[in-house]
């Protein structure tokens, strides 16, 4: 029996990931029916590139009817985004890249729009899926986690530039400390999952001459709670957006000793998850199912909206 392949629809291309995903879903065979984006232009290039045909709507993407939908819209795009899902009684599974809220406004809009929505709908960052940092999870099962130390970089330049800037606007995209920081609470959440920051302080800096609308740098010291109970954790996340490498890097203190990891950022597809991602996405699609439903990565987007406030208000 011929298994016909997943017709994968795109919303949005308001940065790099939805191109690095649909090289992958076209690798796993997947096939590119339609996609969406505010710039036409954009549209039209994404589907002579990777195929299907581009749509002047959201509504027009859904009336494709595709298996599964990547979502990749600006956080000001995430709400309508979501009414037309509602609207169309869509069930498809919709996978959706960080980030879908950079500000406490943003995320009750959100959830508002969210509570009339029939499909399945998840986000995450590309982390969850780094094969080492899973393996690393699986480690320390069973093991008392006493706290956690991490750095995640990524240079900001790029969220400074062209139709990219509204990544480095925090009233907009969130920053540096909310666009690259997200990175830091989804590894801290792998390892200890479901664990929602309470009290927090921080810092912000930005370098001289620097042309962020941001920061360059930010760290947060705080304590998370573990959703299975027990006693909290301290954590403490450093978050970069200086020239140079990525760097993402995670030090546990267990009460079996200190685990450190650092993902190679070489082999990025699929040491930083890109490709586990879409294979994760594909896998749960045709069940209906959604890698990290908001009902579990809900506590991700929150932790960074908070720790990005926490930092900013210790340098107010």
């Amino acid at each position: 029996m011929t298994v016909r392949p997943l017709r994968v629809g795109f919303a949005g291309l308001a940065h790099s990931h939805p191109y690095t995903d649909a090289v992958n879903a076209l690798a796993e065979g997947a096939e590119m029916i339609a996609v969406y984006d505010a710039d036409p232009g954009a549209a039209a290039g994404f589907a002579e590139r990777f195929g299907g045909r581009a749509v002047a709507t959201g509504a027009e993407l859904l009336a494709q009817r595709p298996d599964v939908v990547i979502a990749t819209p600006r956080p000001a795009e995430t709400v309508p985004f979501l009414r037309e899902l509602a609207s169309a009684d869509a069930r498809m599974p919709v996978f959706v890249n960080k980030v879908v809220a950079a500000t406490e406004a943003q995320f009750a809009a959100w959830e508002r729009a969210l509570v009339d929505v029939c499909a399945p709908v998840g986000t995450a960052s590309v982390l969850r899926f780094a094969p080492a940092l899973q393996r690393l999870a699986r480690d320390l099962d069973g093991a008392e986690v006493l706290g956690i130390r991490v750095h995640v970089q990524h240079d900001n330049t790029g969220f400074q530039r062209g139709d990219r800037a509204w990544q480095d606007d925090p009233s907009c995209g969130g920053g540096t400390v909310v666009t690259v920081g997200v990175h830091a609470w989804e590894m801290i959440d792998v390892l200890l999952p479901g664990a929602m920051l309470g009290e927090a302080s921080g810092w912000t800096r930005c370098s001289s001459g620097s042309l962020t609308r941001s920061e360059d740098a930010a760290g947060v010291n705080g304590v998370v709670r573990p959703a299975i109970g027990g006693l909290t954790v301290p954590v403490q996340a450093t978050i970069t957006g200086v020239p140079g490498p990525d760097r993402y890097a995670v030090e546990v203190l267990t009460s079996a000793g200190v685990r450190e990891l650092e993902l190679d950022v070489d082999q990025a597809n699929e040491h930083l998850g890109f490709a586990g991602l879409v294979r994760a996405l594909l896998a749960d699609a045709p069940a209906g199912r959604v890698p990290m439903p908001w009902v579990q990565s809900r506590v991700v987007v929150a932790n960074t909206i908070r720790a990005a406030a926490a930092a900013r208000i210790g340098c107010a």
